[in-house]
């Protein structure tokens, strides 16, 4: 399991100019004790990841799944 999350990298946080581990071990004795995950602070979230433009007109419309018989 270290292996892996030493392998993963990091992601860069371009508000905090941090950057944070993209995968973290975390075990029970450690939630317990407090420890959180290394991340940036929840205000910024929305200035990290984008989000997608909502759907206007046609595109807005969904389509019907075809249900099993």
């Amino acid at each position: 399991m270290r292996t892996e999350v030493a392998g993963a990298g990091f992601c860069h946080s371009p508000g905090w100019n941090k950057n944070y581990p993209k995968l973290q071990i975390l075990t029970v004795a450690d939630l317990l004790a407090g420890k959180g995950i290394d991340m940036p602070p929840l205000r910024q979230v929305s200035t990290t990841f984008k989000k997608a433009p909502k759907a206007k007109g046609d595109e807005a419309q969904t389509m019907a799944l075809p249900l099993e018989e």
